[in-house]
């Protein structure tokens, strides 16, 4: 579980980095990634709020065609998506983006109550405000 939420939180990094520098196709395919992440933790208020932020800006991306990033995960069209875009950003390096843009995580979500509350924060919304958004 660590590992999934320490994956999380580089991608949820990247994305608000590159939203700063004004990429937006970068953020929408760090997003996905993230997205599909906090589907693997769990944690479908996120993948909801990452989806959305994706559509947002480009309402006919590929997600749209599914109600959520969970059913998406079951379609082979989204899977090969996916695996592209883990081809072209693994761990490895989304760990050396961060480092490259002088991001520090050390131990940081230890400074929250929970991973939604982590994650939360790392896009700009809060726990609540993600409650009253997608229940």
């Amino acid at each position: 579980m660590a590992d999934l939420t320490h994956q999380l939180g580089i991608f949820l990094h990247l994305a608000r980095a590159s939203r700063l520098r004004s990429r937006p196709l970068v953020r929408d395919r760090m997003l996905v990634v993230a997205g599909v992440v906090a589907t693997q933790l769990n944690l479908p208020q996120i993948a909801a709020y990452c989806r959305m932020q994706v559509l947002e800006h480009n309402p006919r991306h590929l997600v749209r065609r599914w109600p959520d990033l969970a059913a998406a995960l079951h379609s082979e069209d989204f899977q090969a998506h996916l695996r592209q875009l883990q081809r072209r950003y693994p761990l490895e390096k989304a760990e050396q983006m961060l480092t490259t843009l002088g991001i520090q995580m050390a131990r940081e979500r230890e400074t929250y109550y929970s991973d939604l509350e982590y994650a939360a924060s790392l896009l700009g919304t809060s726990a609540t405000e993600l409650d009253e958004l997608f229940g």
